[in-house]
């Protein structure tokens, strides 16, 4: 038998399927382990949805857990509310921490650094250096450009410029380039940075025949009520946060409940540091026609999607959407044959590739509500073949097992001194 390969994860974010948040890397790596792999993900255990540490003791400063064979090593982070100096000096003390603890452990054959915020994926490349291992930088998101087309972050300020530079340094030192974005090989093109490394691997769904965990008791309450009322239920569930500019989705059931011919009612489930604003916006609107719900674990979603008649992804209208989007939840509605509305300027438009759902224009609530009226008004076994069309397009495209495989592949080809000329 080949020798079992140690792959260490860099990621700030990342976070097992206890709890409500991505779990990208987790599913990665489960398909890792399942190819005889061994992986460890280095994580912060303060959590950005909740704003609070769950995963490490008081007195602790780090501590090993390990779901399904894959090991995290959760970190002691400095706390931090609202994007203030602190949120800066909680990324930052995550990299200080890990590179503490990974000197700890036994050399990996493989690191992969990854974004969110670049100082992550520098935290990877530096243990990779200092540890003799293959380095992979994954982009994740497009920083600083998403900050900039969000009006965050000014261009050409001196953060703007140490991000660039930051990013520069990891794509050119990094042997594999993994982006879960389309175009990310047009926008290293367009700032003079190779491309030929480049392998991309989106978003996917753990599919299968595994028993979905029921929704929270409140969450099932609250759905059951409305589709015995013969309510037509969308639901949204994810971030509530300024990319996914979910005041677009309130104004659009204000205009809803001026129909009183339609019986339609959306229910937004997930945390954000928009919430509290939405939450006081939808009371200020009187809509009764819209609730909130807490964040669900990952494993409970599937059981949760399958209670709705209908999903919205709505994403701001900003630029760097130019070079594609491939957002977990979106597929996490496809796979479980929910029909979508797809509001999103982007380069790709999954929910139009499958035929599973509508496809509109962003920041526009009177397009919005339009489009949950056509979806209601569509024959039952129309909105069924939307469902069984998304569900084919997943287990196609963004089955996560199938790209774990290729992660895999790669993996193998380059510990075992391969090219690293990508797909």
């Amino acid at each position: 038998m080949p020798p079992t390969r140690d792959v260490w994860i860099f990621n700030h974010y990342a976070d097992a399927p206890d709890r409500a948040a991505g779990t990208r890397h987790f599913d990665l790596g489960r398909g890792l382990v399942q190819r005889g792999f061994r992986v460890t993900i280095f994580a912060a255990g303060f959590s950005h949805a909740t704003l609070q540490e769950s995963r490490v003791s008081r007195r602790g400063m780090y501590r090993f857990a390990t779901y399904d064979g894959v090991r995290f090593v959760w970190l002691r982070t400095l706390p931090y509310r609202g994007n203030t100096w602190r949120r800066f000096a909680n990324m930052l003390s995550y990299s200080v921490m890990a590179l503490v603890v990974q000197s700890r452990l036994s050399r990996p054959d493989a690191v992969i650094g990854s974004t969110v915020h670049p100082f992550a994926a520098a935290a990877g490349f530096i243990a990779a250096r200092l540890r003799g291992a293959r380095f992979f930088f994954e982009i994740r998101d497009l920083w600083p450009q998403t900050l900039i087309d969000m009006g965050v972050l000014q261009d050409g300020s001196f953060a703007a410029r140490s991000m660039r530079w930051l990013e520069a340094v990891l794509v050119r030192r990094a042997e594999v380039v993994i982006t879960l974005l389309p175009a990310t090989r047009e926008y290293l093109a367009q700032r003079g940075l190779p491309t030929e490394h480049v392998l991309y691997l989106p978003n996917g769904v753990r599919l299968g025949t595994r028993a979905a965990t029921p929704p929270p008791a409140r969450i099932a309450e609250l759905l059951d009520r409305l589709k015995a009322d013969g309510t037509f239920v969308y639901g949204y569930l994810g971030a509530h946060g300024r990319a996914n500019h979910l005041d677009v989705v309130l104004d659009a059931a204000a205009l809803l409940s001026q129909q009183a011919d339609m019986s339609i009612h959306v229910v937004l489930i997930g945390d954000g540091p928009e919430k509290s604003h939405l939450m006081r916006r939808a009371g200020a609107l009187g809509l009764k026609n819209l609730a909130f719900a807490d964040p669900i674990p990952k494993d409970a979603v599937p059981g949760t999607l399958r209670r709705l008649d209908g999903a919205i992804l709505h994403l701001a209208d900003v630029d760097v959407f130019r070079f594609g989007i491939s957002p977990n939840k979106l597929f996490d509605y496809l796979a479980n044959e929910v029909p979508v509305l797809f509001a999103c300027r982007s380069r790709n438009d999954p929910v139009a590739d499958a035929g599973a759902g509508i496809s509109l224009r962003p920041d526009d609530p009177p397009a919005l509500a339009l489009a949950m009226r056509t979806m209601v008004a569509l024959p039952a076994a129309e909105r069924r073949r939307m469902g069984s069309m998304g569900r084919r397009y997943v287990e196609q495209h963004h089955d996560i097992d199938l790209i774990a495989a290729q992660l895999a592949d790669r993996l193998r080809g380059m510990i075992s001194g391969g090219s690293s000329t990508a797909d």
